[in-house]
């Protein structure tokens, strides 16, 4: 792709806007997962420099969700020239992602989105959706992908956000590591691009009630778990410490600490059936 066709266009602030420039970026994040014949939902495409790599690999359909009104108009002109071949595949919509709900069947999610919004965006098409994706593969900021990867590391360093994408995914895998300079303008930190493949089966009542938990676990991360949790209105008459303890942590543990799996034990040692 010649990006110097698109130089003239200014980054938005207010939009969180990095264009990613790196072709080996672009492909790598592009063949993350199967496009050929899927529906592949794009969210923030900008001037389409990703989207130009998902249309080379044939998706059955593509819908692109963009907000900014300047860069619909200007992926309006690249549909009817550039990718005029397309035919009926791509789907432009000019609508903010969070307010996107009109799915139905199988879909994946590719995004490369401002860093600001991207735990709202997870939260979206991992829980308020009401078809979540197969498989997304999203670019974030590198501090927030290796919390999430955190586990898979061997080093705990969890957060209620890690726990709550852990939760719904079958998998999470690194694809790949961004530089500042993949961008134009550079951003201030380091990006890190990854795949998501979530589980089929659903429990919502579950979900609502371990979320909620994790919530109050999580209100103040410099404080203790056993902090935390003494102001969760349910276990006024539990010994949260012995709780804690029976699971195999001291008592001043911090939630950040707590393996995934472990969340589950102390769960249903307060709340047993």
């Amino acid at each position: 792709m010649n990006h110097e066709e698109f130089l003239h266009i200014r980054a938005k602030k207010s939009f969180g806007q990095n264009f990613l420039i790196d072709e080996s970026a672009l492909f790598d994040i592009s063949h993350a997962i199967q496009i050929e014949n899927r529906d592949i939902i794009e969210v923030w495409p900008w001037y389409g420099a990703l989207t130009e790599y998902i249309i080379a690999q044939k998706p059955q359909n593509l819908r692109l969700l963009e907000l900014d009104s300047d860069m619909i108009e200007l992926l309006e002109k690249r549909i009817q020239t550039d990718w005029k071949h397309t035919g009926e595949v791509i789907t432009l919509l000019h609508q903010d992602v969070l307010k996107y709900r009109d799915v139905s069947g199988t879909y994946s999610v590719i995004a490369n989105i401002p860093y600001y919004i991207t735990s709202p965006i997870l939260f979206h098409f991992l829980y308020a959706m009401p078809l979540s994706p197969d498989e997304m593969v999203i670019m974030m900021q590198k501090e927030v992908g290796e919390k999430i990867l955190s586990s898979k590391w061997k080093k705990i360093d969890n957060s209620y956000l890690s726990l709550a994408i852990q939760y719904r995914c079958e998998s999470i895998d690194l694809v790949r590591m961004v530089p500042k300079e993949a961008f134009r303008p550079s951003p201030k930190v380091e990006s890190i691009v990854l795949r998501f493949v979530l589980k089929k089966k659903r429990n919502e009542e579950e979900e609502k009630r371990i979320l909620d938990f994790w919530k109050y676990a999580f209100r103040f991360p410099r404080k203790t778990l056993y902090s935390n949790l003494s102001g969760y209105l349910w276990l006024w008459n539990v010994s949260i410490k012995e709780a804690i303890m029976s699971i195999g942590y001291d008592e001043k543990v911090r939630p950040e600490a707590v393996e995934f799996d472990d969340w589950f034990q102390l769960y249903s040692v307060l709340f047993p059936l």
